[in-house]
């Protein structure tokens, strides 16, 4: 069983830090202090007291589908009849480009159970369109087999470069009658229109004339031109997983014993706990005054590298009303006793700080819902244990001083 246990300085609020790719440097468990030379310590907890003022959530409650019927890019091909479509995303001006998708989206759109048990080749065809993040953020196309969904392509990425039609070759359904099929958009952490860090061209993605028939006999057993027979598709997310985060006793997986929080299963800590969107969050910090300011945290994950779970790190500076991107890691890497530490070096944020005095934190833990892990027995999911917020306070330089530089360049 290997373990990702990593600290990880994380700077607070810099435009365009959130990555989805980084892999965190190690080093040994040994810890020089927690304090940077010459900073502030603003704010600390090593969860062994109750870590007052931390509470978590299941952002998944209460979740709205962002697919709909929409006339925005609606379907241009030649021979195509109605304004209307299913879009997956949305017209946002916060946007990159003003329209498109947003970090850890789930969302279905579903067709009603067809009959096909007189077909002698049942196929699922359509008109499509998408455009998402390469290699990370995918639509796929699945129908149920044994009753449970499966991919029956690999995951539209990139971009269509605009209105496809699949055609008569399209998805035999050789799986369960009736078939159940639907489309799938799943985003990871970071790099959309959100954060501007994808641009796409209306992400992401758009369906229309969704059709299943009879290849060789030609008979339709299912239609929906969004127009005219339809909408007959009905927009889905993924039901409340409920909260995994809860404070553990555990030696093995607390830095500084015995606590920390840990979202898992306590009843199977070899599997991830599927469809999470489970979130953490620090009490309100004061940092009325930094000139800089860093977030440190100990992590230690059981989180696979072959499946699309992951966990997110982001920064309010507005108490918690409006949560900025620090970036998404996964891992299952080292040994139970490996803790180690990695920074990034805190930087001035002046012009973020003045948005705002109150600084929250929140960890959110994101999984797939096929429950995949590390197997074996072990902590599959993530540990949070001793979290600093850290600074410098503003030390206004003397006028005489400024007084002597223009001077060289006079």
């Amino acid at each position: 069983m290997k373990k990702l246990i990593v600290a990880l300085g994380m700077l607070v609020l810099i435009a365009g830090a959130a990555s989805a790719r980084v892999q965190p440097e190690f080093v040994s468990k040994d810890f020089d202090g927690i304090l940077s030379d010459a900073n502030t310590l603003f704010y600390f907890e090593d969860m062994d007291s109750g870590a007052p003022g931390w509470w978590s959530e299941d952002m998944t409650v209460g979740a709205s589908p962002h697919f709909h019927v929409d006339t925005y890019y609606a379907c241009d091909l030649a021979g195509h009849v109605g304004p209307e479509c299913y879009w997956c995303g949305e017209e946002n001006p916060d946007f990159a480009g003003g329209d498109g998708y947003a970090n850890s989206w789930d969302d279905r759109l579903e067709l009603p159970p067809v009959d096909v048990g007189a077909a002698a080749y049942p196929i699922l065809t359509f008109k499509g369109r998408y455009d998402s993040e390469l290699a990370y953020d995918y639509t796929y196309v699945q129908a149920k087999q044994g009753g449970v969904y499966t991919d029956l392509n690999l995951g539209y990425n990139g971009s269509s470069g605009g209105w496809f039609d699949i055609g008569l070759y399209g998805f035999p359904l050789v799986y369960d009658n009736p078939a159940e099929c639907r489309f799938r958009f799943v985003s990871d952490g970071a790099w959309s229109d959100a954060d501007d860090l994808y641009d796409s061209d209306a992400g992401a993605c758009h369906f229309d004339d969704v059709k299943i028939f009879d290849f060789y006999g030609g008979a339709v057993y299912f239609f929906d031109d969004v127009d005219f027979t339809g909408p007959l598709c009905t927009p889905a997310v993924p039901g409340a997983a409920g909260d995994y985060w809860h404070i553990v006793t555990d030696l093995c997986s607390s830095f500084s014993p015995p606590n920390s929080w840990w979202c898992g299963d306590d009843a199977d800590t070899s599997l991830i706990p599927p469809g999470l969107a489970n979130a953490l969050y620090s009490p309100v910090v004061d940092v009325s005054g930094a000139f800089t300011c860093t977030l440190r945290m100990l992590i230690h994950a059981e989180v696979p590298q072959v499946d699309n779970d992951y966990w997110k790190n982001e920064a309010s500076l507005d108490g918690g009303t409006t949560f900025h991107s620090l970036g998404s890691w996964w891992g299952d890497f080292a040994g139970c006793d490996g803790w180690g530490t990695a920074g990034i070096d805190g930087e001035d944020v002046t012009e973020f700080l003045g948005e705002g005095n109150d600084f929250v934190y929140r960890l959110t833990f994101y999984t797939t819902d096929n429950g995949c892990g590390p197997g074996a027995a072990g902590g599959a999911g993530i540990n949070l244990d001793d979290t600093w917020v850290e600074g410098q306070f503003i030390d206004p330089v003397e006028e005489s001083s400024w007084g002597r530089v223009k001077a060289m360049y006079r």
